[in-house]
């Protein structure tokens, strides 16, 4: 897709599930891109224990920098500017895949982690866009957000998880009526489950949770895919997938779809 040849894209969770289709997928359009993820990943990364796909041949030149972050604070954000800084190059896009989940009652998950989660799901993307912005603005860029379905579904059993994601949705929502003025594009792109390692994220407690069957997951290159289709054409609004887009029209018709999905025991 010509849209992205030539771009500068940086992704962040980049060795995520999501984050490697994002790399393959933008490799094979023609994207140079800086990735971004733990220090843990990116040495594996690094040390050729994860293979970065799409990179085979000559595609590997068009990965321009790993740049280990720890996106939990402020600090780990300004670390990762100031190493793309002083690579030298322009940014065209960036695309905001990092996340973090856990799965359990509010009560019973240790307030740090839900605080860390809403650190890395909703905090790094305003810090990165408060440092990155001015560069995307001056090269009329584009910025990808990956929200979910939990953030338009109020999802009980993760809370913090869901409420980082409405927060980004909101973010998202309410920077593109500014900073579209100046030509940049936003794209927030809604997941319903699909089938990436953070749905083996930690439980606590026993929550009573009912399990979708199989089919109603969807694959982790089907939902990239979409995504980046959808950006390509300039929609603000993707929904990767059937039941992504019917819970949309779900919540809209009937708002209180947030209370929710029927969870076993509770009506």
């Amino acid at each position: 897709m010509g849209y992205y040849r030539n771009k500068t894209v940086l992704v962040t969770g980049a060795f995520g599930g999501f984050g490697l289709c994002f790399v393959s997928e933008l490799l094979n359009r023609g994207a140079s891109l800086i990735l971004s993820d733990t220090p843990e990943n990116v040495r594996a990364a690094s040390e050729g224990m994860v293979q970065i796909p799409g990179a085979e041949g000559g595609r590997g030149r068009q990965v321009l920098s790993l740049i280990p972050a720890d996106l939990s604070s402020a600090e780990g954000c300004r670390a990762l500017h100031e190493e793309y800084r002083d690579l030298g190059i322009g940014l065209d896009m960036i695309i905001h895949n990092a996340g973090i989940a856990c799965w359990g009652e509010y009560a019973d998950v240790p307030p740090e982690l839900n605080e860390k989660i809403i650190d890395i799901n909703l905090l790094s993307v305003m810090r990165l866009n408060a440092l990155f912005l001015p560069e995307i603005i001056n090269r009329c860029g584009h910025i990808i957000y990956v929200s979910s379905v939990a953030g338009f579904v109020a999802t009980p059993f993760g809370v913090a998880y869901s409420t980082s994601k409405f927060g980004v949705r909101g973010f998202a929502m309410a920077l593109h009526g500014e900073i579209g003025k100046h030509g940049v594009r936003t794209t927030i792109v809604y997941p319903f489950f699909s089938r990436t390692p953070i749905l083996k994220s930690r439980t606590f407690g026993n929550p009573a949770i009912s399990y979708l069957p199989g089919f109603c997951s969807s694959s982790p290159g089907h939902v990239v895919s979409c995504a980046l289709q959808g950006a390509a054409r300039g929609k603000l609004h993707v929904f990767p997938g059937f039941f992504s887009r019917i819970m949309w029209l779900a919540s809209r018709f009937h708002p209180v779809i947030s209370a929710q999905r029927k969870i076993r025991g509770h009506s």
